[in-house]
């Protein structure tokens, strides 16, 4: 019954733009002919009767059968977009990584904990300034002194805490935690994360992850706990489409 009832309201649909379309000249026989077939199609997968619909011309529709296979994840280590993991020198290296790296290649800059002064704050800015004109959504990588992955952070959110001279003390305490290498630290400054993903897992579960986490980008890190990339929400989508998508003939 509820499979007729959606069927039956479909057609109405239909009909109505059937007759706008005959009405106003809008489109020709073919989209006449669809509109009606639309409803049959709709009361076949709702009631499970139709599983693949198959029309002249090379166009089909699968439908339960589809929706119920595994999905073929492509492995997230094909996925991961490489972003220059960028450590932290003096401005003659950051003049080299701006030449070196492409418009609209995703980038990340790795900060270590424990290196004492050897971090000074304009440097850092001035590097998110630099790269952010690549990546807008840049990543702020912190590792801890054996390479293990510790934190994340938008290259914007840690700029602001660097420059805001209205609160200097974000400035300190962000300085600070880095100088020392007690992981905990850099947790505790605003907008750090310790969210990250295995690089063994698919690209569902990638996706899955992000949207619990209400995240674009995740940093994809070793069984050792080492970052190995940054993982972009709309590459992999991307990847999905493309594999949908039917090969030429």
């Amino acid at each position: 019954m509820q499979a007729l009832l959606i069927a039956t309201a479909v057609l109405v649909v239909g009909l109505v733009l059937a007759y706008g379309i005959k009405r106003f000249s809008l489109g020709d026989s073919v989209t006449l002919i669809a509109l009606m077939i639309i409803p049959l199609l709709a009361y076949g997968v709702v009631s499970g009767d139709i599983s693949e619909f198959t029309a002249p011309g090379g166009w089909g529709a699968k439908f339960r059968e589809e929706a119920k296979k595994t999905i073929d994840p492509v492995p997230i280590s094909s996925s991961i977009v490489e972003g220059e993991f960028v450590a932290k020198g003096d401005f003659v290296q950051l003049e080299n990584v701006d030449r070196n790296l492409a418009p609209g290649e995703p980038v990340s800059m790795t900060l270590q904990l424990g290196r004492g002064d050897y971090y000074q704050a304009p440097v850092i800015a001035e590097y998110i300034r630099v790269l952010s004109q690549h990546d807008p959504d840049m990543s702020v990588v912190v590792i801890d002194p054996a390479g293990k992955y510790v934190a994340s952070a938008k290259g914007s959110v840690v700029l602001a805490q660097l420059t805001d001279t209205r609160n200097p003390d974000q400035t300190y305490q962000l300085m600070d935690a880095l100088r020392g290498s007690n992981p905990s630290a850099i947790l505790k400054i605003g907008g750090f994360s310790d969210k990250s993903i295995a690089d063994t897992a698919s690209n569902v579960e990638a996706l899955r992850k992000m949207q619990s986490e209400n995240t674009a980008r995740l940093v994809a890190v070793t069984p050792a706990r080492a970052p190995e990339g940054v993982v972009l929400r709309d590459m992999i989508v991307t990847r999905l489409l493309v594999e949908l998508a039917p090969a030429d003939k």
